[in-house]
């Protein structure tokens, strides 16, 4: 099972994002976890992730993210799937950076 963690900094909208990606990974029988956590806990997401994607206002942080947390694929959110919490094309990025397909 796949354990993607959204980054954010608020949290509010991802709270929403993160219920929408479970309903479409239910519905596309894809096995994972989706959590959300604030960027300045990126430390405890990383114990257990194997994706982060970062919410585009979190976005200045991948590199950094990356050289931290190498064997954690990562990865920004674009803006516009972001604003409209498009789970269906979200999970599917979540799916390319883990090489699920």
């Amino acid at each position: 099972m796949r354990r993607i963690v959204l980054l954010c900094s608020a949290g509010v909208s991802t709270s929403m994002l993160v219920r929408k990606m479970e309903a479409e990974a239910a519905r596309l029988g894809y096995e994972c976890s989706v959590n959300f956590f604030p960027v300045a806990e990126a430390a405890q997401a990383a114990d257990f992730a194997d994706a982060f994607l970062l919410a585009p206002q979190a976005g200045h942080l991948l590199a950094e993210l990356k050289v931290k947390y190498p064997n954690v694929s990562s990865a920004v959110i674009p803006q516009d799937l972001y604003g409209s919490a498009d789970a269906e094309k979200i999970l599917d990025l979540a799916q390319k950076i883990t090489g699920d397909y």
